[in-house]
């Protein structure tokens, strides 16, 4: 049977667990917690990160169906002998990588980012997603939802040939193919911190949300106030949203008060312990670039 290997390789926090629509649930997580899961009862969400900082796992997620774009990061990974698994969800692609012992979080976030900084694709959901995690940090759903006796249509596991595979065979695969902390670290040492910059920002008594919904285009607004179009992944709009703000001629403190604003109403960050960090990022790099 795969459940123990499958816990093995999931492990994270036993504390609490994320919920399938969204949120934390403060209960231990046991076996049972896995195998309901499996079975289809109740699927959950584990976080990596347990209390001194390392992780069994790292995940990128590309939250956008771009195949070619994940299957170019396993490939950069696997040059240096790093196995990762691609997992089809809901919405786009998921990577997981999973490490033979516990490895540091920012090293095995840093392993991630190098191979999307190598194949220069945007890093907008990689998992740790901070060098140290204040408070649960945040969870990523599992695969295998309901997956113990019938293979589902998301959240599995594809093959390099992008043919699903039944959850016993990945569990077993996956388990022999563990990549050895040291190797990870050693992986993580090519990627390079962004050269920060110096962003100005406007002086005088900050601009209340009416006054600065004056200062942008109505092409601008409209981005805002309908959100991303039908199919488009809200990261990548809220980023699309301020660039339009600096084009407006928002200062970036003034972009962020705006993207906040934005962001209530969309729902991607807003409820995240984090949220305004992934916010103020995408404002310091498009302010940046």
């Amino acid at each position: 049977m795969p459940l123990s290997k499958f816990i093995d390789l999931f492990s994270g926090r036993t504390d609490a667990h994320g919920s399938w629509e969204g949120g934390c649930v403060k209960l231990k997580v046991s076996q049972a917690s896995f195998m309901g899961h499996l079975i289809g009862d109740e699927g959950i969400g584990i976080y990596p990160v347990t209390d001194d900082n390392m992780t069994r796992w790292g995940c990128s997620d590309i939250d956008v169906p771009d195949l070619d774009a994940v299957r170019n990061l396993q490939t950069a990974l696997a040059v240096k002998n790093v196995r990762t698994w691609v997992e089809r969800t809901r919405r786009g692609y998921h990577l997981w990588l999973f490490a033979s012992g516990p490895v540091e979080a920012p090293i095995m976030r840093r392993c991630l980012l190098a191979a999307h900084q190598v194949c220069e694709y945007p890093a907008k959901e990689v998992n740790p997603k901070q060098d140290k995690v204040n408070g649960y940090g945040n969870y990523v759903r599992l695969p295998y939802f309901g997956g113990w006796d019938k293979q589902p249509i998301e959240r599995i596991i594809l093959d390099d040939n992008d043919t699903p595979m039944d959850l016993g065979a990945f569990v077993f695969a996956a388990h022999d193919s563990r990549v050895s902390p040291d190797l990870i670290a050693d992986v993580a040492k090519l990627w390079s911190a962004p050269t920060p910059r110096n962003v100005v920002m406007r002086s005088g008594p900050p601009m209340s949300l009416g006054e600065l919904r004056y200062m942008i285009s109505p092409y601008t607004y409209t981005i805002m106030d309908k959100g991303p179009l039908e199919g488009s992944d809200r990261s990548n709009t809220l980023v699309r949203l301020a660039y339009r703000f600096r084009a407006d001629g928002l200062m970036p403190q003034e972009a962020l008060t705006l993207l906040i604003e934005a962001d209530k109403k969309w729902g991607k960050f807003h409820d995240r312990e984090d949220g305004i960090i992934h916010l103020e990022s995408i404002v310091m790099k498009v302010y940046e670039s």
